[in-house]
């Protein structure tokens, strides 16, 4: 009825997260791919986390609602077709489910005007950036090392600074990865990411759909925060995808 707002005790919103976020379901006996796709559109991502104290951050809410898992089932659907998650910046850096692909265009192309050093590249070097571009399309896929060698702008780093000391390259990849122009196809051993074209990466039947305009997307995506919170405020469910 309008006008009428239903009440939960704690013990209720506690019962309805939980389930929410897959928590009450029984595990396999043996985790497969369905399982770990399962998770990953009730919960929309993996945050990654290249951390690794106890194990690397996005391995961890899939062990949390099905059990030890062969870590191979994750690596095959991130890294080889078909591909089950993408990475982009959808809370912050992360594994998102290939299905929203969609729904991340809008934040694309809305990236154009970045910020930092990848926009400062894109402005002042675009004949690097289309060159960086080329390469992996040719070459691809690349990792940032692979391609500041080919590029041959290693020596254009700014050392000046303790933490990221990006290479104009390295800039330059990661301004066709914000506006989605390049895209990971997986990680190396050693977590470095590996830059391709989305044509090679994203299945096609994905590809085909149409990009969300910005106020389709912001539905999409906190209907999907709030099935996947099951409980929530309404900051809450915009923080899910960092919406505006």
């Amino acid at each position: 009825m309008d006008g009428v707002t239903e009440r939960l005790t704690t013990l209720q919103a506690r019962r309805i997260a939980l389930a929410a976020q897959g928590f009450t379901r029984p595990r396999p006996d043996v985790v497969e791919r369905r399982h770990l796709v399962s998770t990953l559109r009730r919960l929309g991502f993996f945050q990654i986390d290249s951390v690794n104290v106890l194990q690397r951050a996005h391995y961890l809410p899939l062990y949390s609602r099905v059990g030890p898992y062969d870590l191979e089932v994750f690596h095959r659907a991130a890294g080889r077709a078909p591909r089950a998650m993408f990475e982009y910046w959808a809370h912050v850096a992360t594994f998102v489910d290939v299905d929203l692909w969609p729904a991340m265009q809008h934040r694309m192309a809305g990236r154009r005007g970045l910020w930092g050093g990848p926009e400062r590249v894109a402005q002042e070097q675009p004949d690097l950036v289309d060159a960086v571009l080329e390469h992996v399309a040719t070459h691809g896929p690349r990792t940032a090392r692979q391609v500041d060698a080919a590029v041959g702008e290693e020596a254009d780093r700014d050392r000046s600074h303790w933490g990221w000391n990006w290479s104009a390259t390295k800039n330059a990849l990661e301004y066709l990865f914000h506006t989605g122009q390049l895209t990971s196809a997986r990680r190396t051993a050693q977590f470095e990411r590996q830059y391709d074209l989305p044509e090679r990466v994203i299945p096609a039947a994905v590809l085909a759909r149409p990009a969300l305009d910005e106020a389709e997307a912001h539905r999409v995506m906190v209907e999907h925060a709030a099935r996947a919170h099951g409980v929530a405020t309404a900051p809450c469910l915009r923080d899910y995808f960092r919406s505006a």
